[in-house]
């Protein structure tokens, strides 16, 4: 069987003069190249994907290390995620377990959610 060229427009892909069964296997075989997309490889100087940042935690009884850890990792949480005004607030206080939340929310009186960034860590 003559040579057969690859049907994809613009590949200049041409199959040796062998019989029709292998050049049937072998056009099979180029178009997987076609099938699959092209790796693009990483350009020099461009940033992996970064995983999420993780929002810390915090329990009630915990010590005064325990607080200064959290206070560590929560300004570098504000940092890294960029939020801003009540998104602020509402993500320190999703920081706080059940009972310590429970417990602030109590204290205060209702919703801490309209207070202040420094109005919540010291409720807290």
């Amino acid at each position: 069987m003559p040579a057969v060229g690859c049907p994809f427009p613009q590949c200049d892909y041409t199959t040796p003069d062998h019989d029709a069964a292998v050049v049937a296997a072998l056009l099979n075989a180029h178009a997987m190249t076609h099938a699959q997309p092209a790796q693009q490889p990483q350009a020099a100087g461009t940033a992996a994907k970064v995983e999420r940042v993780r929002r810390p935690s915090i329990s009630q009884g915990g010590t005064t290390e325990d607080w200064s850890y959290f206070i560590s990792r929560w300004e570098d949480y504000v940092k890294a995620t960029k939020i801003a005004g009540p998104d602020k607030v509402i993500q320190l206080l999703e920081c706080c377990d059940d009972r310590l939340r429970k417990d602030i929310t109590r204290a205060a009186g209702g919703s801490l959610t309209n207070k202040t960034e420094d109005e919540v860590l010291k409720a807290i």
